[in-house]
């Protein structure tokens, strides 16, 4: 009987460190490889449940038997956003992301469009976090409150892709329902409590920086 899994790791074929992969990786998440993510795959050894893309980056000869390939020529999203969707449809709420630095500039870029583009009224109970190299992503859509437990004097950023209305408390610079933008307003910031406490009224989605 095949074991259900409650979350999903995503690989994509933008910079990853080992160190890091290796840490995220379990056999209790999904592993699922973004098209070119998948030579990540096959250098640190790691046979993925899925692979997904339109494969324009990866030879599919390459793919292991084992392994589900989904493949998708639209051209209307990128292969992340395929892969966010999918792995939501298949009822997981516990998304984490490696893969999306460096590359092509278009690319980085387009991974956080990628996010905006999210149906934010589908994202109520889904979790999603991107593990970058020195930070760690977490994506908040709106009117879902968040809580993060940090030590003290750590470095975070908030930015919303999209006007919104922000509270934010437990740092040096406080937000009290107040409108934020696509801007640097949110950058640079740091904790002075151990809890952090985040709502996006109205507007969203936003993402919050966390230093490793």
């Amino acid at each position: 009987m095949a074991v259900v899994k409650f979350s999903a790791l995503l690989i994509a074929a933008g910079d990853v460190d080992s160190s890091i992969l290796q840490n995220l990786v379990s056999e209790k998440k999904l592993c699922v490889a973004i098209d070119g993510g998948y030579h990540h795959c096959i250098k640190y050894e790691i046979i993925p449940d899925v692979a997904i893309g339109d494969f324009d980056s990866f030879n599919k000869s390459l793919i292991d038997e084992r392994v589900d390939v989904i493949e998708s020529k639209s051209q209307n999203e990128t292969d992340l956003v395929k892969a966010i969707n999918w792995v939501i449809s298949e009822g997981i709420k516990d998304i984490q992301i490696i893969g999306v630095e460096s590359g092509r500039s278009d690319h980085i870029l387009g991974v956080y469009a990628a996010l905006s583009e999210l149906n934010q009224e589908n994202m109520g109970d889904v979790e999603i976090e991107i593990h970058l190299n020195d930070f760690i992503v977490k994506y908040i859509p709106n009117n879902k409150p968040m809580k993060f437990s940090l030590n003290e004097n750590t470095h975070v950023s908030l930015f919303c892709l999209s006007s919104s209305i922000v509270t934010l408390k437990g740092v040096k610079w406080t937000l009290d329902k107040e409108e934020l933008n696509f801007s640097t307003r949110g950058i640079h910031n740091y904790s002075i409590k151990e809890d952090v406490e985040i709502k996006i009224h109205t507007g969203g989605p936003a993402l919050f920086f966390i230093n490793r």
